[in-house]
């Protein structure tokens, strides 16, 4: 202990505090005082913690319904693209081929030759997408990457272009068989080919043209929406199992057949858009 040259009175002061200080009722009071600080910590990390799994249950759960739909969405487009639209693409622009080079020759004051065609002149029925519930669970879902986002936009307007052309494109249908138009005419208006006098109505043409495109880009943004949810999915819940056990699994989706097929796009054919964005995982 050190010595300290102090007067009676002070020295007498000093070892009252030294004995007030190293009595029981501080040691108490100080111990009391700590252990409600470090208890506290301890309540607010677990109430962070807590906090912080629900947060990612509900995230996860949320990625796991949007894979559904996402997926959803895919099958009805590419059933639509399989049963319907690439049948009638693949014929119209084969038959197209050959009508170009007969109007051609026709034009060019060559022989007329007979040549037989079939139009198809059946309607198709718009798809009905599960879009406004697709926006509400994305656009209102936590953690949500932002290329998720943008490719729900992608969905919803893809949507809206191929019920105008399946609309337009049936509007035209009533118009060739309400216009008994010569079959010369008619063939021109159908493939949207050049006539006699230098004109080319290609409206239906270009339907034909949106209609396949459309189709196209429902089927691929939906996929990789699912594939990318797929991923995000994965990554959350490898953070809510650093918390918590009990976890739910991340739903999985496999296009592997309708790409080894062809039926959905390549990523090729959508590198400008793709382009904006990282890698989704």
């Amino acid at each position: 202990m050190l010595g300290l040259d102090l007067p009676p009175s002070l020295l007498a002061l000093w070892e009252s505090l030294v004995g007030f200080l190293n009595s029981t009722f501080i040691s108490a009071f100080l111990s009391a005082l700590a252990g409600a600080g470090f208890g506290a910590w301890g309540a607010q990390r677990i109430t962070e913690r807590s906090a912080r799994a629900k947060d990612l249950l509900e995230a996860l759960r949320q990625a796991n319904a949007i894979v559904v739909l996402a997926s959803t969405i895919t099958n009805q487009a590419l059933s639509l693209k399989k049963q319907h639209v690439k049948p009638l693409s693949d014929r119209y622009f084969s038959d197209r081929e050959i009508a170009k080079v007969t109007n051609d020759n026709l034009l060019n004051g060559a022989p007329a030759q007979t040549v037989t065609l079939q139009a198809e002149l059946r309607k198709m029925t718009p798809l009905t997408l599960p879009i406004e519930a697709l926006k509400s669970l994305t656009f209102s879902a936590q953690l949500m990457p932002g290329r998720a986002l943008a490719l729900v936009s992608m969905i919803e307007q893809s949507a809206a272009e191929l019920t105008r052309a399946v609309e337009a494109r049936s509007e035209m249908i009533d118009n060739f068989h309400d216009a008994n138009l010569p079959p010369h005419i008619f063939c021109q208006d159908y493939y949207g080919l050049e006539r006699k006098d230098g004109n080319v109505n290609a409206m239906y043409h270009d339907t034909m043209i949106a209609v396949a495109q459309y189709t196209n880009d429902i089927a691929f943004f939906s996929a990789e929406l699912a594939e990318e949810l797929q991923a995000h999915g994965a990554r959350v819940r490898e953070k809510l199992l650093k918390l918590r056990s009990d976890v739910p699994k991340a739903s999985t989706v496999d296009f592997s057949g309708p790409i080894a097929s062809g039926l959905l796009p390549a990523r090729e054919d959508y590198v400008s858009w793709l382009s904006g964005f990282g890698s989704r995982h």
